[in-house]
């Protein structure tokens, strides 16, 4: 009995180190996408008109930047749309991979999921969605999908690399090399074309700080790089050196502290951040359809302390800054000198505005108007709002568009884009 019991648990053994050869040795659990095991695909009738019966397919992108999946299974005259929304595990949003069976309908040439979220995707090209995702707190989120093979879909293939919403590319770094010398640094980023056939000013955006968090991911930015292209510019997104798939080491958390630990210089983090800034630049001016001249800055939080701070360095370069909710470290003593003398080296040559909110988890009211005033006293000019009303922590106030779009639509239109 003991030797048939021992013969047998060295087959299951034997059967499990088979099954585990054939799997890879590592799984990102934010690749996983779940869908059902079959999809009930029927072609359109032939009364669907051609800009209804053109969303019948399965599509594979990103929502959020994660992993999204969004098969239309049919399709009726009437616009009325059966579908299956499926999406990948979030640690950063905190939302787990799921799928499910919807209705949505085409009107206009939108398609649409209404429900606790609301979900637009229009065409973006014969075989590109670009989507938009309305959440019930007023969040907006975006992202692009690309047709896929619904059979292979079903059956369990995934791509390796998923489209992503602008052109993927490598910037050279401008001061930093590999450790043998061969070469700069690559930086990763994130092409937007203009929308016309114009050529357009750049406008560089970046991201804010990964303090407390392994910031892994890469971020394309889609919504703000959207908004930025509806308003003529050309757009470059950056993940500064040790973000997404940037090479270097992110040194911006190198702080100077006192001999009790307090804070007393964050300058080495702001320099590396100025450095991959203006590799950015540099090669932005070379992509396509860039037009020779200044650069629009615009970001949230740390980028936001960003774009002030570059146009303060060098005013005659930027041509413009946004700064939603910006700053580097939330403690004045050692930042708001900063805001002093980004105020005195960009006076009113720079054009800049502000937008923050009151209910920031990180910046109190009272230290953002220390911020401004600082800037202001020492000659800068930018127009200035606090927000109120702002859903959740007002730090994110970037996703909340409806709040601040009229406002920086304005200031965009206000900018001379000759010089």
């Amino acid at each position: 009995m003991l030797g048939r019991w021992i013969a047998a648990a060295m087959v299951s053994l034997v059967l499990m180190m088979q099954s585990a050869q054939a799997q890879p040795l590592t799984v990102d659990p934010e690749t996983i996408v779940p869908l059902p095991p079959r999809f009930d695909m029927e072609p359109p009738a032939s009364d669907v008109p051609p800009e209804i019966a053109h969303f019948q397919d399965a599509w594979i992108g990103t929502w959020q930047d994660d992993r999204h999946i969004l098969v239309v299974e049919r399709v009726r005259a009437d616009g009325h749309a059966d579908v299956v929304f499926a999406r990948s595990d979030s640690a950063f949003n905190g939302m787990n991979r799921e799928w499910w069976r919807d209705q949505a309908t085409v009107v206009d040439g939108v398609l649409t999921m209404t429900g606790f979220r609301i979900f637009r995707y229009a065409f973006d090209g014969p075989d590109r969605l670009y989507m938009t995702a309305t959440l019930k707190n007023g969040v907006v989120t975006s992202g692009a999908l690309v047709r896929a093979d619904p059979a292979r879909l079903a059956a369990g293939d995934r791509p390796n690399d998923w489209p992503w919403p602008g052109a993927r590319v490598r910037i050279p770094h401008l001061a930093v090399r590999t450790p043998d010398g061969t070469r700069p640094i690559t930086l990763e980023g994130t092409f937007y074309p203009p929308s016309g056939p114009e050529r357009a000013p750049l406008a560089i955006v970046t991201h804010g700080s990964d303090v407390g968090r392994n910031q892994l991911r890469s971020w394309s930015f889609s919504t703000e790089a959207h908004w930025l292209r509806d308003n003529g510019f050309a757009v470059l997104v950056l993940m500064r050196r040790g973000r997404g798939s940037s090479e270097g080491i992110n040194g911006e958390e190198t702080f100077g502290r006192d001999h009790d630990g307090s804070l007393t210089d964050v300058s080495a983090g702001v320099a590396e951040a100025v450095e991959d800034i203006e590799s950015a630049i540099a090669y932005g001016r070379t992509l396509p359809g860039v037009k020779p001249g200044k650069v629009l800055l615009a970001g949230q939080s740390r980028d936001g302390f960003l774009a002030m701070h570059y146009a303060g360095l060098k005013p005659g370069e930027v041509l413009g800054a946004v700064n939603f909710s910006g700053g580097w470290y939330p403690y004045g003593p050692v930042t708001t000198p900063y805001y002093a003398n980004a105020g005195r080296g960009a006076a009113a040559k720079v054009p800049q505005l502000w937008l923050y909110a009151d209910n920031d988890r990180l910046y109190k009211e009272d230290l953002i108007r220390e911020y401004h005033e600082a800037f202001a006293a020492a000659g800068g000019s930018a127009r200035f709002e606090i927000l109120h009303g702002v859903p959740g922590d007002g730090h994110l106030l970037r996703l909340y568009p409806e709040r601040w779009r009229a406002i920086a639509d304005k200031f965009l239109a206000s900018l001379d884009r000759e010089h």
